[in-house]
């Protein structure tokens, strides 16, 4: 014959079947929160990793910007230096310039003064030459004067006295208004080769 159970064993029976879904219940809770951790860890880690990379790569910046930073200060404060040189070049430049400026001042003031000069001797040259052609011609007329005295005497040989005396005569203004023009030629001479002469 088959035993009963009693109604304590059934009422025991209902509470193990319940606390065993519970505990079922629980471990399928656990799990899934255990899933859903280990998910959030991996993103976690992921998410450490790329911050942890982000950090490298902000430390290498910090440490190139100190660097460029040393670079900067230590360009700074050669500066003053560079600066206080670039000004000595400038005053030099400066005087340069204004030596330069002097120069082409002189040469321009040189160059009016050699066209006032050269002006000045063309038109003393253009007198000397008209005053050369005036003498020549008046030579000229002095030679063709003492040839016709000349023949004159040959043919009027009783007259040859009075012909010698106006013929010393004629030579000697003819040689007397020579040399007036060689001294006047000199003269020119001198005074243009003074003008040319630069006065210091």
């Amino acid at each position: 014959m088959k035993s009963q159970n009693s109604p304590e064993q059934g009422l025991a029976e209902e509470k193990g079947s319940e606390l065993l879904r519970h505990g079922q219940r629980d471990l399928k809770e656990l799990e899934d929160k255990k899933r859903r951790l280990r998910a959030e860890n991996e993103k976690h880690m992921t998410r450490i990793k790329s911050l942890s990379a982000e950090i490298d790569r902000v430390n290498r910046s910090i440490l190139s910007v100190r660097e460029n930073m040393e670079g900067t200060g230590k360009r700074i404060k050669e500066y003053p230096d560079k600066i206080a040189k670039l000004e000595s070049k400038n005053e030099l430049l400066v005087a340069e310039l204004n030596i330069v400026k002097i120069k082409i001042k002189s040469s321009k003031e040189d160059e009016e003064s050699t066209q006032l000069l050269r002006s000045t001797l063309t038109d003393e040259y253009e007198n000397l030459k008209n005053e050369k052609s005036v003498l020549v011609e008046r030579i000229n007329k002095m030679e063709t004067a003492l040839n016709e005295i000349s023949s004159e005497r040959e043919r009027n040989l009783p007259k040859l006295k009075k012909y010698d005396e106006m013929l010393r005569q004629a030579r000697n203004v003819f040689y007397d208004t020579e040399s007036r023009m060689e001294v006047s030629l000199k003269l020119r001479r001198g005074r243009t080769a003074c003008k040319t002469v630069r006065p210091r």
